[in-house]
């Protein structure tokens, strides 16, 4: 399988580098890059990418929460510039609604790279929490005001043909710092979006992360092609090509899991994971979330479960390094989920042998994920074993008794109590002494004794306290 992936990789790599290897060819020997004198094909290409872009920043505000979400807000607001802005360079193809070439063709390409460059980059940009909480309060007003800039753009650009003619994108030094600026911005966001794919990869992850990748050819090819030359049209059919992959990937993605929304939870997870390996725990919480949001029945699961560990852990006397690494392992524990489909996930009746061997899966992805991850590598071993059974019924690997780390059998215990007494649609709650006293039962066989004898002298203790 590694091998397959490595093919795939160089044979991706091979087709993003094509554009720019044959642009540098073609500037070497002009002889193999002819003029191709097409207004029709001009003016269909650009309108058709121009709706597909529209039709991203649709698809990102209806999917979910962009204009509450910092990181899909200005990545919708990209998309709606290039939209609206890369339009007006189709628009005024010659011999359509314009009769002659206007400036407006030439500065509006240059103003739809480096300001669809600009918003996914803003998007991806570590900002104060201050300024965080403003935008989701003012998310629609940023995103109404950027659609009256752009539509004002294109009335004007419609209306008043010579409105551009001064911009000076035909200035040599200025295009190589819009050129070098744009292509920079889009790699920096392809890199934050990667971190997130290496993370859950997930298909709508891999999709923006190829599209960025693509769009960063964008404007060395504004800056070197040779107009109406195959060179010069290459840079129309990357920006068609970023948004025919971009669809592609979401489109399997809200397959797979059932809703559009698993495409802005997926995007929306950007960065949390590199601020955990920076060292940053506050940002476990993202990761929370984005493992919650799977799953709306098991709401709170994550924390009751981190909570309930702790519990038994400092019972147990674990020391403070100990503790530390069971709290995260817990708060992770069902990181896996983020790969299992939102369908199977959310289903309001119980699921079918098929379908739970794919939810069974969860612990040995989150092994995975935690593996590649900087922060959770030490308790990937426990998450892998978190539904192991002292007597060998467990999953992923059938571990008996001692071979269970200790820390995987504090988060059973946790787990199971809170399964067993958290609402589910295909079958009743227990109450807290009926779950109490399933936990003895199975304990020594498939639970850990001491654990089961830990939550429940807590639980006693609390109750205690309370009285």
């Amino acid at each position: 399988m590694r091998g397959v992936n490595h093919v795939l990789a160089v044979g991706i790599a091979a087709v993003l580098a094509a554009p720019l290897v044959f642009l540098a060819v073609a500037n070497a020997n002009p002889d193999l890059d002819p003029l191709i004198m097409a207004a029709g094909f001009h003016f269909w290409i650009v309108g058709g990418t121009a709706l597909a872009a529209a039709g991203a920043c649709a698809l990102l505000v209806v999917a979910g929460r962009a204009l509450r979400e910092t990181r899909l807000l200005f990545l919708a607001i990209a998309f709606m510039t290039i939209a609206g802005v890369f339009s007006v360079h189709g628009l005024m193809t010659p011999g359509y609604i314009a009769d002659s070439f206007y400036q407006s063709v030439a500065v509006s390409a240059w103003i739809s790279a480096v300001a669809g460059a600009v918003f996914v980059a803003i998007g991806v940009i570590d900002m104060p929490q201050s300024v965080q909480r403003f935008i989701q309060r003012a998310g629609g007003m940023i995103f109404a005001w950027a659609a009256i800039c752009v539509g004002v753009f294109v009335a004007l650009s419609m209306e008043t043909e010579h409105w551009l003619d001064n911009v000076p994108t035909d200035n040599q030094t200025i295009q190589y710092i819009l050129a070098a600026g744009a292509t920079a911005l889009f790699l920096i966001a392809a890199l934050r979006y990667a971190q997130a794919y290496f993370f859950a990869r997930l298909p709508s992850q891999a999709a923006i992360v190829l599209s960025l990748l693509l769009l960063a050819e964008v404007p060395p090819i504004l800056l070197w092609g040779t107009a109406w030359r195959v060179s010069w049209w290459s840079y129309h059919a990357l920006y068609a090509a970023a948004f025919v992959v971009l669809f592609a990937g979401w489109g399997i993605e809200a397959r797979r899991a059932g809703s559009l929304r698993a495409i802005s939870d997926a995007l929306s997870m950007r960065d949390a994971l590199a601020q955990l390996n920076r060292g940053r725990e506050a940002h476990i919480l993202e990761l929370v979330d984005a493992i919650e949001a799977k799953d709306v029945a098991t709401l709170g699961h994550v924390s009751r479960v981190a909570s309930y560990a702790m519990a038994i852990g400092k019972a147990l006397h674990l020391k403070p390094g100990e503790l530390r690494s069971l709290v995260l392992a817990a708060e992770m524990h069902d990181v896996g989920k983020i790969g299992v489909p939102d369908g199977i996930l959310r289903k309001p009746a119980r699921l079918t042998d098929e379908e739970f061997a794919i939810v069974r899966q969860h612990a040995a992805r989150g092994h995975e994920i935690a593996e590649r991850v900087d922060a959770l590598r030490d308790v990937a071993s426990v998450i892998r074993a978190h539904h192991e059974r002292l007597d060998g019924s467990g999953y992923p690997d059938g571990l008996q008794g001692e071979q269970i780390p200790l820390l995987a059998r504090i988060i059973a215990v946790a787990d199971t109590y809170d399964a067993m007494t958290s609402a589910r649609p295909y079958r009743e709650t227990l109450s807290h002494d009926a779950a109490l006293a399933e936990l003895r039962r199975v304990a020594g066989r498939e639970l850990d004794a001491r654990c089961v004898d830990a939550l429940v002298g807590w639980f006693g203790a609390e109750q205690r306290i309370a009285a």
